[in-house]
């Protein structure tokens, strides 16, 4: 009799040690997703900056290797180097590119209203224009109407936070990738620890991968970047288009965006060649496809054969949840995310799980059917 109450009470004292465990499993789990709801922004500017210090990292052994400094040495000509490239752009590119910028502003209004007598010939050109009399009705909110004074300040406001929040974002991701690229042993090593001991060569290997496709992938976007933004200048200045040296560093920017970049750089230049006039507008818009024709089968082949390959629509799906759970920095960081994710997929799931080896292609006749 004491024996099966003793068996019942270690059941019960089993039972209710498993429901513990649970509970505690799945409070952590909340209280980490939490977290990370609340710090995706910082998160997400922390990984940009170990992107930059793979970069550094980089750049660093290939001094070290070539030149034979040593590393410290090497790590202080590169960040000397990047700091100079950045302070002489902005001392050369700078004040032409804040003058168009400001004259731009300051055109907005006329500008906007030459391009609704070229819109207003369709249906939605003239919604469009009806809704958005003055170009400042893009950015009203009609919820509030608390006041010129106020609404004055809170610009103001909002654009001195802004502007602080991205000088800060900045200086902490450099910041992250000197640590990173001067000692990143240091923090190899603590990561190592938290798996064990005969997982961790494993662990070595798929970080190794990594930072090796990274860097190729981040290379070779700063390379399309250059080559897109100084082929954009040059063909909107030989199309007369106003703006040119603007443009052309947007475009530049966006084309860190795969996919959707080129579109969203497309749109104020097609907008701007339209005051001009429609055939200016029409040859503009040629020259930007045959552009991005000639990056994406020509320009991004070459640059990323050593860099990941991802579905477009994969990584197109991807960008728009990011922007619609975070916004636009994760649209920004979309493709290097993807690129981490997936290695972690292909090593851990694909080779360890499944047992799969990787073939390029799948051994199945799939007979040309869709994914369904």
């Amino acid at each position: 009799m004491e024996s099966q109450d003793t068996s019942d009470n270690d059941s019960t004292y089993s039972f209710l040690k498993k429901v513990l465990i649970f509970v505690l499993i799945a409070l952590a789990v909340t209280l980490l997703v939490m977290f990370v709801g609340r710090a995706i922004d910082t998160l997400l500017v922390i990984f940009a900056g170990i992107l930059l210090g793979t970069i550094f990292r980089a750049a660093r052994d290939f001094i070290h290797q070539k030149l034979q400094f040593s590393r410290s040495i090497s790590l202080a000509l590169v960040l000397v180097s990047f700091l100079a490239l950045v302070a002489g752009l902005s001392y050369v590119l700078g004040p032409h590119i804040a003058n168009q910028a400001d004259t731009f502003y300051r055109q907005i209004p006329e500008t906007w209203e030459m391009t609704k007598e070229h819109i207003s010939q369709f249906e939605w050109g003239r919604e469009l224009a009806q809704e958005n009399p003055n170009f400042a009705d893009f950015f009203e909110d009609e919820t509030e109407g608390t006041g010129e004074d106020y609404d004055m300040t809170k610009s103001i406001l909002g654009y001195l936070s802004a502007t602080a929040t991205i000088i800060a974002a900045l200086v902490l991701v450099f910041v992250i990738a000197v640590y990173i690229a001067a000692e990143p042993t240091l923090y190899t090593e603590g990561f190592l620890r938290m798996f064990p001991k005969d997982r961790r060569k494993r662990v070595v290997d798929i970080m190794n991968e990594i930072a090796l496709t990274m860097q190729w992938w981040m290379v070779g976007q700063i390379c399309s970047m250059l080559i897109l933004g100084t082929l954009a200048t040059l063909g909107l200045w030989l199309l007369g288009v106003p703006y040119a040296l603007l443009l052309g560093s947007f475009t530049a920017f966006m084309t860190f965006i795969p996919n959707l970049g080129p579109i969203i750089a497309a749109v104020p230049v097609l907008l701007i060649a339209l005051t001009v006039g429609v055939d200016t507008a029409v040859y503009t818009s040629i020259f930007y496809v045959t552009l991005q024709g000639i990056e994406g089968y020509f320009i991004t082949p070459m640059i990323h054969r050593r860099a990941i390959s991802v579905p477009p629509v994969l990584i197109i799906t991807i960008q728009f949840l990011l922007y619609y759970l975070i916004g636009f920095l994760g649209v920004l960081l979309a493709m290097p995310l993807i690129g981490c994710t997936m290695v972690i997929v292909k090593r851990l799931y694909i080779q360890d799980i499944l047992g799969d080896p990787l073939e390029e292609r799948s051994p199945f006749d799939l007979k040309g059917d869709n994914i369904f």
